[in-house]
């Protein structure tokens, strides 16, 4: 989507956006957005053995109607395999794959201008600082890229999965992905030294969300499907995780609303993904209010648009079909529905996001 598709809202926020941006560094102190190709994006993983996923491009004509690409297989005449995640950063896009162990670099137009094999990491989710960038993996190790190449790794051990950035440090999901109850921590990395200088303790199965508001890091245990999710908080500042008593099982953080939307999803008898709530959570007070979620019925994830604040609702209703997408305005009003897109999305991720 095009500066133009911002409208107004683009224009008087993109001040605020980047003024914390560091002076040092040219892609932080101007943007234009009439040069960016896309600025949403979405990764899909697919299904498994069927090299079905993708990295796609979400964007709206001068109408407000959100169209969906393969952005991957349209620059580079070929399939991602799968897409585990996908961060924008600057003119760059950094991508993680599990099955094929391998990180890629592309530019905006989803042409692969690096690939970083690794055979055994099964690469999972990314964070960054603005100055580099941090990949999970399932061999136990977080990896760090500079300028697109990896030049660090320190070991957490486990299967660490999605991570947030917040006071200097990196705090990474410890899943139980062995179901033996041993995954249930957060591994904090010092990001100056690069060294994991503790665990922080905190319900069964953090999994695969993380979100950073300021000093402070949301995320979510999903145990086993046994009970709902819980939403937890880190404070940054002193490491206390504090479980808020709200249950979820996917959060974004809207910075338009100053809050927490967020999905309850659950199983039913037959294993058929259902929702119960959808609903967004209060920073300033910590009250719940409810948005309609008629028109979906087995939500994979939620995100929301930094600048707009439109809410964007993955739906993956079987694994024989694509994706379906869902998109609201910020009040929760249905704008349109049922885009479909590639298989397993797992995630849509903003431009807005790589700038502060």
């Amino acid at each position: 989507m095009k500066k133009q598709l911002y409208s107004l809202l683009l224009l008087l926020s993109a001040a605020w956006m980047f003024t914390a941006c560091s002076s040092d560094d040219d892609n932080n102190t101007a943007i234009d957005w009439e040069t960016y190709s896309h600025t949403i994006f979405a990764a899909a993983a697919g299904n498994w053995g069927q090299n079905n996923g993708a990295v796609g491009a979400i964007d709206a004509d001068n109408s407000g109607k959100y169209s969906y690409t393969d952005i991957y297989k349209t620059a580079n005449g070929k399939l991602v395999g799968d897409a585990q995640d996908v961060l924008p950063l600057y003119h760059k896009l950094y991508v993680a794959s599990t099955t094929s162990s391998k990180i890629e670099v592309l530019d905006e137009k989803g042409k692969v201008e690096k690939a970083i094999l690794k055979p055994g990491a099964q690469f999972r989710y990314l964070a960054t600082d603005y100055d580099h960038v941090y990949v999970s993996a399932y061999n136990g190790y977080i990896y760090k890229l500079t300028n697109g190449d990896l030049t660090d790794s320190v070991k957490v051990g486990g299967y660490p999965e999605a991570m947030s950035v917040a006071n200097g440090k990196l705090y990474v999901n410890m899943s139980d992905y062995k179901y033996d109850n041993s995954g249930k921590s957060i591994s904090v990395i010092d990001l100056k030294s690069f060294k994991k200088t503790k665990e922080l303790d905190c319900e069964l199965n953090p999994y695969n969300q993380s979100v950073a508001v300021g000093n402070k890091v949301y995320f979510v245990s999903t145990y086993h499907a046994d009970q709902d999710g819980a939403l937890q908080c880190i404070d940054a500042t002193t490491d206390k995780i504090t479980n808020t008593g709200v249950k979820a099982s996917a959060i974004a953080y809207d910075k338009v609303g100053n809050s927490i939307v967020a999905l309850l999803t659950g199983y039913d008898a037959n294993w058929t993904l259902s929702v119960k709530s959808f609903f967004r959570y209060s920073l300033a007070d910590g009250k719940t209010t409810q948005l309609d979620h008629s028109a979906f019925t087995s939500p994979q994830q939620v995100n929301v648009d930094p600048v707009s604040g439109r809410i964007f609702v993955i739906d993956n209703p079987s694994y024989t079909a694509p994706s379906s997408l869902y998109i609201y305005d910020n009040s929760g009003k249905l704008l349109q529905g049922g885009l479909q897109m590639s298989y397993s999305v797992q995630n849509i991720r903003f431009f807005a996001e790589a700038y502060k």
